[in-house]
């Protein structure tokens, strides 16, 4: 089957990243796949070379000529099946589609919205008309669209997130002592909370405890980034909580740690978390979207209100207090989870299952109005 896999660039990214490797996956699975970007970027393009799939890049010239060429190359390639991700992108894909009535689409929500927008109407609007199949990277992006948009209903699902477990695999390093090692890979940003943990930070050293923290996602010089730096300053943290830029090895941070930590004021399904996960961390995280699917109280980590600095301090704190003997448990569980939730071969069923028209094997998880998951 011919098949386009189309995605706005292939710069160093969590969307790109699992583009890529899906486009790797189906093109081993028999399939003639080629990918589609419009942008530079062309960090994935080895990868793409390697495994001999075809990359193309659409002249740039604004939306309407990207649209335009877009539609035109499917018509040409004679392009059966065209997967695109991330919201802008999808739009187009919608787009360019509406001209190719024999091109099934399938597009993937690569977000978690906390409310229905103008520009979000639009876009599901969009994809009533022209997508086959809307995929979710994440169960309550799924139950905002069913419940926001019940004409979707039949066409929305969730597929998770895969890791690469031979990029990301665990450390051979003993159990933590001493002085606890935080990491983060995230943007230094307001949706990543970086501020309330900054203020934890603060608690936890008045309190005595012995820790570092490591932020990996500094870039720019954004006036979010800013404060944070002050604050650290003002707060006399800088010999326990280090913002540093976005590391090309996280996995190399991710060993370095003893654990994960993820404090966002609302999330999709994080890659980092995944890949601290398949190295085998226990992770302390918001209680917010799919996080406590695979960060699970007790289980192999400890949860927290992004909202409450005390709450925050409170999980780090737990996370420090644990004994040798319990952090190899949580540290076994976290591989587990890995391991069962986020398999390649996991996506590429489910992706393959939605090509063919049967139903995926999907396990459905409710969420509330505030999006955070029932457990």
């Amino acid at each position: 089957m011919k098949i386009a896999c189309l995605i706005s660039s292939l710069r160093l990214g969590g969307a790109e990243r699992q583009l890529a490797g899906l486009a790797v996956a189906l093109s081993g699975a028999g399939h003639n796949v080629t990918v589609i970007t419009y942008r530079e970027g062309d960090f994935y393009c080895p990868l793409l070379e390697k495994h001999g799939v075809e990359h193309v890049c659409l002249e740039s010239g604004g939306d309407a000529a990207v649209i335009r060429q877009l539609a035109v190359y499917l018509k040409a390639s004679g392009t059966e099946v065209l997967i695109s991700f991330l919201a802008g992108t999808n739009i187009k894909a919608c787009l360019a589609v509406r001209r190719c009535p024999d091109v099934r689409l399938i597009v993937s929500e690569r977000n978690f919205n906390l409310r229905m927008m103008p520009h979000d109407r639009f876009r599901l609007s969009l994809y009533r008309r022209y997508a086959e199949k809307v995929v979710c990277n994440n169960h309550s992006q799924e139950a905002f669209i069913r419940r926001n948009c019940p004409a979707l209903r039949g066409k929305v699902l969730t597929i998770s997130n895969f890791v690469d477990f031979d990029s990301f695999r665990p450390a051979e390093t003993a159990a933590p002592s001493g002085v606890c090692r935080f990491v983060v890979a995230a943007r230094v940003c307001r949706r990543k909370n970086t501020l309330g943990l900054i203020k934890s930070a603060k608690i936890l050293k008045n309190e005595g405890k012995q820790f570092v923290i490591r932020w990996y996602g500094l870039s720019g010089k954004s006036r979010y980034a800013a404060r944070c730096v002050s604050l650290i300053r003002e707060y006399g943290l800088e010999n326990v909580f280090q913002l540093l830029p976005a590391s090309h090895d996280v996995c190399k941070a991710y060993c370095c740690a003893d654990w994960f930590c993820l404090p966002s004021m609302y999330e999709g399904t994080s890659n980092s978390l995944a890949e601290a996960l398949a190295c085998g961390l226990p992770a302390v995280c918001s209680r917010i979207s799919d996080n406590p699917l695979y960060a699970k109280e007790g289980e192999n980590g400890f949860l927290f209100d992004p909202h409450s600095v005390a709450d925050i301090a409170r999980a780090l704190s737990r996370a420090m207090n644990l004994g040798r003997d319990e952090y190899q448990e949580f540290a076994a569980a976290s591989l587990r989870t890995a391991r069962s939730s986020f398999a390649l071969e996991r996506l590429l069923d489910s992706y393959l299952r939605v090509i063919k028209g049967s139903d995926p094997l999907m396990t459905v998880c409710p969420s509330d109005d505030t999006g955070t998951v029932n457990q």
